[in-house]
């Protein structure tokens, strides 16, 4: 018997899921292979200062807790490494951004943060244009999230809790726990859809850079776990299903034009959709009828950094009864 039918096996899916598995549970994860996945272009980039402010973000501390126990507790159980420490060169974009940081090199709370400082005659013997300098962030990671997805699938199958097929809500089925992972095909959903998501769709290149450092001046160069690097991202909330475009790749150029690319070739251009919300946190719970229907979605951007700490909470709510962080719970909007 079920304990729980998980629909999607994107990122969000695959976590509940192992989760679940980890407390007893007995789980079937659907997942129908349907294109423009975030979780298929994710790079995987854990970042705890965002934004032109540099602020870590919500709940950073924990979200680095939790995803430092479930990854390397799969990296065990599955013989795989996918989560990696990396030293993220943050490019000022300002003068005010680099006195932003001076300034918080002095403030005891970043220092779990911040590694110093270079300036721009140091980036340009690396071959990086950094008119400003920029500076260290530690304590970022980076997931390798087709690595993970696919030990998770190969982990699933194996114990047969995983099926390429799209949920139908049958009769037979009205008591069945369903929880919807689906991303941004939320938005289809019949019980769900009704919800202030904000989905967006972003592009990935994937590049030669010659380069191997993480930098970022808002958009990023991140080295791959292959022989190339990807950059991005793009924001379009109109074109949806559009998949990858010459103009999101020129604005990925233009953005990233701390590194030459004039000589390079793009092995890769790609897309996805991220599940977004309008107040940018998750929407997470239980349906306010059917209360066998829950929903664990609206990761957005950031889907890497907080998946396993909502995944946490939502299992414990699921089979302890406890309560749900308000600011993800879904009856915020009840």
């Amino acid at each position: 018997m079920t304990d729980f039918i998980i629909v999607g096996h994107g990122l969000a899916g695959s976590v509940m899921a192992h989760q679940l598995i980890e407390r007893g549970q007995k789980v079937l994860v659907l997942d129908a292979g349907l294109p423009h996945s975030a979780s298929a272009v994710s790079v995987g980039l854990v970042n705890p200062l965002i934004g032109p402010k540099l602020n870590p973000p919500f709940m950073i501390r924990d979200c680095l807790m939790e995803n430092e126990l479930f990854f390397r507790q799969c990296e065990r159980s599955w013989g795989s490494d996918f989560y990696r420490s990396i030293p993220l060169h943050r490019l000022f974009i300002s003068e005010k951004q680099k006195k932003s940081w001076k300034e918080m090199e002095k403030n005891p709370d970043f220092f779990l943060f911040q590694n110093g400082q270079l300036n721009s005659d140091q980036y340009q013997k690396m071959g990086i244009q950094a008119r400003l300098g920029g500076g260290i962030t530690k304590n970022a990671w980076q997931l390798d999230v087709s690595r993970f997805l696919k030990a998770s699938k190969d982990y699933l199958i194996a114990i047969k809790a995983l099926k390429n097929s799209s949920f139908e809500f049958k009769r037979k089925e009205n008591l069945q726990k369903v929880i919807f992972c689906e991303g941004f095909r939320v938005l289809e959903n019949p019980w769900f859809k009704g919800l202030p998501f904000a989905p967006a769709r972003g592009e990935v290149l994937s590049v030669q850079s010659g380069i191997n450092l993480a930098l970022s001046n808002g958009s990023w160069h991140l080295p791959g776990f292959a022989d190339y690097a990807h950059m991005g991202s793009t924001w379009d909330h109109q074109n949806l299903l559009s998949g990858p475009t010459e103009r999101g790749k020129q604005e990925i150029l233009d953005k990233c034009n701390f590194v030459d690319l004039k000589k390079s070739d793009f092995p890769q251009h790609s897309s996805g959709v991220r599940s977004g919300t309008k107040d940018r946190h998750p929407i997470i719970g239980v349906h306010p009828v059917h209360k066998n229907l829950f929903l664990f979605n609206g990761f957005g951007s950031r889907g890497t950094s907080t998946i396993p700490h909502y995944a946490k909470k939502m299992t414990d709510f699921l089979l302890k009864n406890k309560s749900l962080p308000s600011e993800a719970n879904l009856n915020r909007f009840i």
